[in-house]
């Protein structure tokens, strides 16, 4: 590596450090300022003021607000989340399952999403100007415009609903495989991942579509693609090298979609019942969990920042045009 790459690999993690920093700075105070107090959710009225202050000290809800925040940062850091005031577990194992709940629906679709888009896109901008480049288009800006929780609700009331085909929400069905292993060699897993894995390819295939056809005619008018059909070059062959070229672009907006598809999946997670990360951080939020809300809004902010730091590096590394000096 060189000594350029070393110091912007250097300032890139020092601000990935502050802008962390400032955003657990921000959740802090944000819970600090909430409304309501989560013992009044479950401590008895009838309970004296020392036994209700007693149980406030054990949550290290009285300590001197600057104690709680350094407190709160150390926790963060070491990924101590606590103990979580209603499930009586501790966050860790909590986010854990959620995390794996989250990641076998957005993987699937990740996937794809990026290989039927490339396949879109590269066809799209290879054949400039036919009915397939305007059909891909215009059909990409319909659904980029399509609100995800208006398509997850139409796709519940047709498909679930009305057609009866699919179930409507839930990853198993009672009685099913607990473990993601289990989920994983199950059909019955498969066809309730279906309708929300459809819904999040509708809307997170419009990003590759578009930008493979726009890198495609940037790439199609190279002179490498001229001297390949001189060599004699099937025009299927010349397809390829030009695609591989167009997909650049692409490898650093996987790592920017992935993080996008790991936050934007909330309100669809609660569309479908799914146990993601997302579900429970409303639930989480309605019950004044604030540990419980806290792991799941650091853990989505720690993702979408590493992945857009990795973003950054791959484009850096597989384009030798980007120079660090």
């Amino acid at each position: 590596m060189s000594g350029g790459f070393n110091r912007y690999l250097l300032r890139r993690v020092l601000l990935l450090v502050f802008v962390l920093w400032c955003i657990l700075t921000i959740m802090f105070w944000l819970f600090h300022f909430m409304p309501g107090d989560p013992t009044a959710m479950f401590v008895d009225a009838n309970l004296s003021p020392a036994l209700i202050e007693r149980q406030r000290e054990l949550w290290g809800l009285a300590d001197p607000v600057w104690i709680q925040y350094l407190r709160y940062l150390r926790n963060m850091v070491l990924f101590d989340f606590g103990t979580s005031f209603f499930q009586i577990a501790p966050v860790s194992e909590i986010m854990a399952e959620k995390v794996v709940n989250t990641c076998l629906m957005v993987v699937p679709s990740l996937i794809i999403a990026v290989v039927l888009g490339t396949l879109i896109g590269a066809v799209a901008g290879w054949r400039r100007g036919g009915l397939f480049e305007r059909a891909a288009v215009g059909g990409s800006l319909f659904l980029h415009s399509a609100p995800s929780f208006f398509v997850g609700i139409l796709a519940l009331m047709v498909f679930s609903y009305q057609l009866r085909w699919l179930p409507p929400g839930g990853m198993v069905s009672l009685g099913g495989p607990s473990t993601a292993w289990g989920m994983l060699f199950s059909g019955d897993f498969w066809v309730h991942l279906l309708l929300p894995c459809a819904v999040l390819v509708s809307r997170e295939i419009t990003g590759p579509i578009l930008l493979l056809r726009t890198s495609m005619l940037e790439v199609k008018g190279s002179d490498f693609l001229d001297i390949l059909r001189a060599k004699g070059l099937p025009e299927r062959r010349i397809v390829v090298h030009a695609t591989r070229n167009a997909l650049l672009p692409l490898v650093t907006y996987v790592a920017v979609m992935t993080a996008a598809l790991f936050q934007g999946q909330v309100l669809l997670e609660i569309i479908f019942a799914w146990p993601g990360i997302g579900r429970e951080l409303v639930q989480a939020l309605h019950d004044l969990d604030y540990p419980v809300a806290q792991a799941a809004l650091y853990l989505m902010a720690l993702v979408t920042l590493l992945l857009n730091l990795m973003a950054d590096l791959l484009y850096g590394l597989i384009d030798p045009r980007v120079t660090y000096d």
